[in-house]
């Protein structure tokens, strides 16, 4: 597949700028108030919808999900069909794992029940976000050089970053996946007797 090399250049240069502004909501930017779980879809898909980049997708949380997460007890049921702080807390925490771990890896990672813990471990996510979100800038940034050197002409320099990322996507998936066996002895015995 053909690329054309200063389109691609022109994107990774809007996208560094887009991530360096760009700020999951503190907690006490969370809506103070409960809401409907329309409202809660708007609100999530406003926040992290950018992880969509499959055109087949339309959104990166639905209501159907939403349902399902509080089925498999990643989420507490909603109280009188209303969602709040914590609700959207632990969404936007699932929207982002999900890129990467499956439901068992992330049912492990999520904090239980408690609207203390859940704020404790926001805080914590929130500021893991940032710094990992501008981690990955600056080595997009570094494995992206050769598409940014005018001299570089092999033709290959965006496949080459495509498969890069690629493999380091695997590799962090891989990460995340092992260390959360190693903190959950039942995902533990599942990882190993699948391997």
């Amino acid at each position: 597949m053909g690329y054309d090399k200063n389109k691609v250049a022109e994107k990774l240069v809007r996208w560094e700028r887009f991530l360096g502004a760009y700020h999951l909501p503190e907690w006490e930017e969370l809506p103070k108030i409960d809401l409907y779980l329309d409202q809660v879809i708007a609100l999530v898909n406003n926040y992290v919808g950018f992880f969509v980049y499959d055109p087949v997708e339309d959104k990166l949380l639905t209501p159907s999900m939403v349902n399902n997460y509080v089925k498999l007890r990643l989420i507490p049921a909603p109280v009188r069909k209303k969602y709040g702080r914590r609700h959207i807390a632990l969404l936007l925490m699932i929207c982002t794992f999900k890129q990467s771990v499956s439901m068992a890896a992330m049912s492990a990672m999520l904090p239980p029940d408690d609207e203390e813990i859940i704020h404790q471990e926001y805080v914590r996510f929130t500021a893991s976000y940032e710094r990992i979100s501008s981690y990955v800038v600056q080595q997009a940034k570094a494995s992206a050089a050769p598409i940014y050197d005018e001299s570089s002409h092999t033709g290959t320099e965006v496949s080459d970053l495509v498969v890069g990322s690629a493999i380091a996507a695997s590799f962090a998936r891989l990460l995340a996946g092992k260390l959360v066996a190693l903190h959950e002895p039942d995902f533990a015995e599942t990882v190993e007797k699948t391997e």
